[in-house]
């Protein structure tokens, strides 16, 4: 997923490796290569249980 596609997802399904998530935040982190961003994907099922991945590595599901 794209940065700018992040503000309209907040609080959507998304899908990471074939599974349906809520997508409940975004981080930026820095490091010494720069500034990255991670999300934050809450699991539908088991709702205490919360996924933290590249926000690259997700796509939203279109409507």
């Amino acid at each position: 997923m794209d940065i700018s596609k992040v503000k309209m997802n907040l609080g959507r399904k998304v899908i990471y490796k074939n599974a349906e998530y809520l997508f409940s935040g975004c981080i930026m982190r820095v490091d010494e290569n720069g500034f990255y961003y991670q999300a934050e994907l809450q699991d539908l099922s088991a709702t205490h249980s919360v996924r933290i991945c590249k926000l690259n590595q997700i796509s939203e599901i279109k409507i």
